[in-house]
């Protein structure tokens, strides 16, 4: 007769399956003996699911692009920032959904105010360690400071001046998971020019250049979690579930596509300078300077086509898969999305209109951004199992942040102004 187990050896197994359920499927989960997870069903196609719609044309956007790029040139930039409260109100417009379209109500004033400022940061960002590394530093912790506030208003501005039947969008944030958030991100971001200005060993520089390759994903997903999470519409806020570990597999993929279009550009390089002195004299010195000549100018030019084609490598693929990402853990009451970008069919879309936009010199850039614009609205899916409600509330009344527009204007020359 078997003795009885203790029973605290009885109380463990079931624990220990029970978090053995929770492993995804691998060896560990299979070398404890549990069977792999039910895959999740598929969700059946509903009548009520609502593609987005763009129904802007080039031609149209055209004549609007030629008229505020004159303007531009001729007021010295300072026209700017009517220029994109007037593109953002024209594509807003062109973008339906469930039929109703968008709008947009921003204005331009403080847009140039956050450029101004914007403009002044990155000058004293730019010479300040050339200067003393005391004031390097104190910059940063100027941007530290003044970053997460220029970031949120610029969400503010864009969401609280959009509108969908009526009603504006919105965007709150506690001050302090803002700079929880925002501040680790840009620490990740200066690490490798912050060490090298300091003078660093190869040890430290090492150090902060692999750093943020390990961090960026983490802070990244942190950083579409805040903008999800606190983004409004119609006084009811979006949710978004956690993401971390799809984003380190989404920057995994997009290391090895640009590793792959580095290796592809520099045998291009290669093969193009032994092209370039096959032939050559090398006895004779005239021969040799008009080679030198001529190989430092091709090299500029093959340096800004190898950072193309490493960029045409990466990024249709990285933006494909980041919609599917960011939209596929987002929810808004009972709705959920899906995005549907394909990254080979973004790659073939910039691919070609890029041709067009370097043979017309730049005139086919509209249609270029139209056409790209109209595959990335028209690839996002609102799924829902009833009809999408129809929303009577009264319009929210513009906050003090949908006037403070100066955030916009600077996290829009800094790169910062991520697409929700």
């Amino acid at each position: 007769m078997n003795a009885p187990q203790p029973l605290a050896e009885t109380q463990a197994e079931p624990r220990t399956r029970r978090l053995a359920d929770e492993l995804e499927d691998g060896p560990l989960r299979r070398e404890l003996g549990v069977a792999p997870p039910a895959p999740r069903p598929e969700r059946a196609p509903s009548e009520h699911d609502r593609r987005l719609r763009f129904t802007g044309t080039g031609s149209e956007y055209f004549r609007i692009w030629v008229v505020q790029l004159l303007l531009t040139l001729l007021s010295l930039g300072v026209y700017s920032a009517w220029a994109k409260v007037r593109k953002a109100r024209w594509f807003a417009q062109h973008t339906q959904l469930d039929g109703d379209s968008f709008d947009f109500h921003g204005q331009p004033w403080r847009i140039l105010a956050g450029r101004v400022v914007a403009l002044a940061l990155l000058a004293a960002w730019t010479w300040s360690f050339d200067i003393a590394p005391w004031l390097g530093l104190a910059v940063l912790g100027l941007f530290c400071v003044l970053g997460p506030l220029l970031f949120a208003s610029a969400q503010r501005f864009k969401l609280a001046n959009t509108s969908w039947r009526g009603l504006r969008f919105g965007f709150a944030v506690p001050r302090s998971q803002l700079y929880a958030v925002c501040v680790p991100l840009l620490l990740l971001w200066t690490a490798g020019s912050v060490a090298q200005a300091l003078g660093a060993d190869d040890g430290w520089l090492l150090a902060a250049g692999t750093l943020p390759l390990l961090g960026l994903p983490w802070a990244h997903a942190r950083l579409k979690h805040l903008q999800h999470s606190h983004a409004e519409f119609g006084g009811q806020r979006f949710r978004y579930e956690p993401s971390t570990p799809e984003f380190y597999g989404l920057y995994a993929k997009g290391f090895v596509l640009i590793l792959v279009g580095g290796i592809f550009a520099g045998l291009l390089a290669v093969l193009w300078t032994q092209l370039q002195t096959a032939g050559v004299d090398a006895a004779d010195p005239g021969a040799q300077v008009h080679l030198e000549q001529r190989s430092a100018m091709l090299g500029l030019l093959g340096g800004v086509a190898a950072i193309v084609l490493v960029w045409l490598m990466a990024w249709p693929w990285f933006a494909a898969r980041l919609q599917q990402v960011v939209w596929g853990h987002t929810h808004f009451g009972a709705l959920r999305f899906r995005g549907e970008m394909r990254g080979g069919v973004l790659w073939r879309l910039v691919f070609r209109h890029m041709l067009g936009v370097l043979l017309t010199c730049g005139l086919w850039w509209p249609f270029a951004a139209v056409a790209v614009a109209r595959y990335r609205v028209q690839s996002l899916v609102v799924l829902s199992d009833a009809p999408l409600p129809t929303l009577s509330a009264p319009m929210p009344q513009p906050l003090a942040g949908e006037r403070r527009a100066a955030g916009d204007g600077a996290a829009d020359f800094f790169g910062l102004d991520i697409g929700w």
